[in-house]
């Protein structure tokens, strides 16, 4: 009986914190928007590299190609890019810091199974009508009930 009454309370308990949820905000405030597309992203990340180079600093992405046919596929930027370096199952342990659990995995399970490294890319670039109404929802959006 006294195990049943405390799932009782535990359950209204549970009940009452979602019914009373705190004011939440979606926007971002003033000073976070005004980074928007200056040491961020339109979107929000972080418009530096790191330290080592792996990751470059975002430049506006990919710039419009002027020779594209509408309804064509988009060529390939990086075509003449070179590969860095493959991870295989062989020299996996040099480079286990930068692998996840499931990479790892795949190389010592499969001895084909490889990893050409590229140069990194931060190529993502969208029309500018995008950006303004990102800083717009980023400014002004509310959660409702």
């Amino acid at each position: 009986m006294r195990k049943i009454k405390s799932c009782k309370l535990l359950g209204f308990a549970l009940l009452l914190s979602v019914c009373v949820v705190s004011n939440a905000t979606a926007k971002v405030t003033s000073d976070e928007a005004a980074k928007l597309g200056k040491s961020l992203t339109p979107f929000g990340a972080e418009q530096a590299g790191n330290a080592d180079g792996s990751i470059p600093a975002w430049d506006g992405g990919l710039k419009k190609d002027t020779n594209h046919v509408t309804g064509e596929r988009h060529a390939d930027p990086f075509a003449s890019d070179k590969i860095l370096y493959t991870i295989t199952g062989e020299n996996a342990a040099q480079y286990a810091d930068k692998l996840s659990e499931g990479q790892m995995t795949m190389l010592e399970k499969y001895p084909n199974y490889r990893l050409d490294i590229y140069p990194s890319r931060r190529s993502h670039s969208a029309p500018q009508n995008i950006y303004d109404n990102t800083l717009k929802n980023a400014t002004g959006a509310e959660l409702v009930d």
